[in-house]
């Protein structure tokens, strides 16, 4: 009976697959670039903090390291669905905002080919862009002989979806290998506005789309250290090339004439390498950290290299008091987690700091090696600071996903 409610939900899901491409924010600074580009991971990996690269547990899903996908049960078939809401708070030095937003998060599958080699696809977000604000500034000018005010109207929707599949592989007892390729599509729209309280002087229109098209990769290895009885250690590393985006891009400029420049092709996304440990004491407790640095400096972006390098750091927890105990909240997992990092664009010159705390549970619906987990995140994040032209963001994302384990690899017996 739980394999046709699994089935069920496998069909509902694939059916509002499309939904993928709009995602929902209402960020000003996802203004800039490709919007908010995000560093995935599924339930277990958001709830501490983003750990992910040393990351090998038999009942997830984690395609941020492809080369965790072999150490699924080899009976075992695997499905991870999320969803979310967030509730936003804009502080500017003359207004105050608050937003709401939802979205689909990811569709994962996850499945082993033979006990040393598995396979995992789905569906999942890149980036995403929304929003909608503007800004009145005045400047002294010798034409008025006073001030000219100057209405800015910014307005920005869409974003990059990624469908991915990826193959793991032990080739040797302790070491596996993995990789995934990534199908990137979607579009984006900036808006801009530029207009004079003045008669007589012209408004300035700028509109940006992109539409992407293109497949990249990226490589994963985890090692897993013997260290003593009750003791372990896994260490792993992710590494992707820059790629150079296939795009459809225009840009047209409206002042007293109007302009369109095509930019088909001029786009990239960045090189970077990934990589961090987690220690874990007889299943009950696990600790990680991981670093990741991503060379925006030398991506493209409307045919301009205009971003910065950006780097990140995630520490995560996890307590689980008794994975096979009697009372229920002893199979329960408790997961904490932090990370801190920088944004990719600068904005009045200067690199944002993005800061965020994560605590988060997994409650098995029944006993077993790997039972069908719900798991529930909560999310805190600060960005920026309230200053001229700048914001403090802050967030509270609550996140509910499914991780459903079910033994579809068994041979039967006829008495």
């Amino acid at each position: 009976m739980i394999r046709k409610y699994t089935l069920l939900m496998m069909m509902l899901l694939c059916g509002v697959s499309g939904l993928w491409a709009q995602h929902n924010t209402s960020s000003p600074y996802t203004r800039y670039g490709y919007g908010n580009v995000l560093d995935g991971g599924f339930g277990q990996t958001r709830a501490m903090g983003g750990v992910s690269y040393g990351l090998r547990d038999k009942g997830i899903i984690n395609p941020n390291n492809p080369a965790s996908y072999s150490a699924i049960d080899s009976l075992t078939f695997r499905m991870e669905a999320g969803v979310s809401f967030q509730l936003s708070r804009f502080d500017g030095v003359n207004e105050k905002k608050t937003e709401k937003d939802g979205n689909l998060e990811f569709l994962a599958f996850h499945f082993p080919i033979k006990n040393w080699v598995a396979f995992s696809c789905g569906l999942m977000p890149y980036s995403i862009v929304g929003y909608e604000y503007e800004q009145t500034q005045k400047t002294s000018s010798t034409i008025t002989k006073g001030y000219l005010s100057n209405t800015y109207r910014y307005e920005g929707a869409g974003g990059i979806t990624q469908l991915y599949a990826g193959l793991a592989f032990r080739p040797i007892k302790y070491v596996s290998l993995g990789g995934n390729f990534q199908f990137n599509f979607g579009r984006i729209s900036h808006y801009s506005t530029s207009s004079f309280d003045e008669v007589g002087m012209y408004k300035t229109s700028i509109e940006r789309k992109i539409q992407v098209k293109d497949i990249t990769g990226n490589f994963g290895l985890q090692v897993e250290v013997p260290i003593k009885e009750k003791h372990s250690l896994s260490v792993g590393s992710v590494f992707q090339m820059k790629s150079k985006m296939s795009t459809d891009a225009t840009q047209t400029v409206i002042t007293s004439d109007t302009m369109v420049l095509d930019f088909d092709n001029n786009f990239d996304t960045p090189m970077y390498f990934g990589a961090g440990f987690v220690y874990t004491y007889l299943e009950e407790f696990m600790f990680g950290f991981d670093y990741k640095k991503e060379a925006w400096s030398d991506v493209r972006f409307f045919g301009e290299k205009l971003f910065e390098d950006r780097s990140k750091m995630s520490f995560g927890a996890q307590y689980l008091p008794d994975k096979n105990g009697r009372a229920y909240f002893q199979r329960v997992a408790y997961r904490l987690g932090a990370s801190v990092s920088s944004s990719y664009y600068k904005v009045n010159g200067e690199q944002l700091k993005f800061f965020s705390l994560s605590t988060g549970w997994g409650f098995p619906l029944k006993k077993g090696l790997n039972p069908t987990v719900m798991n529930l995140t909560f999310e805190y994040g600060h960005n920026g600071e309230v200053r001229d032209n700048q914001l403090r963001e802050q967030y509270f994302k609550f996140t509910l996903n499914a991780t459903v384990n079910e033994r579809w690899f068994v041979k039967r017996k006829l008495n």
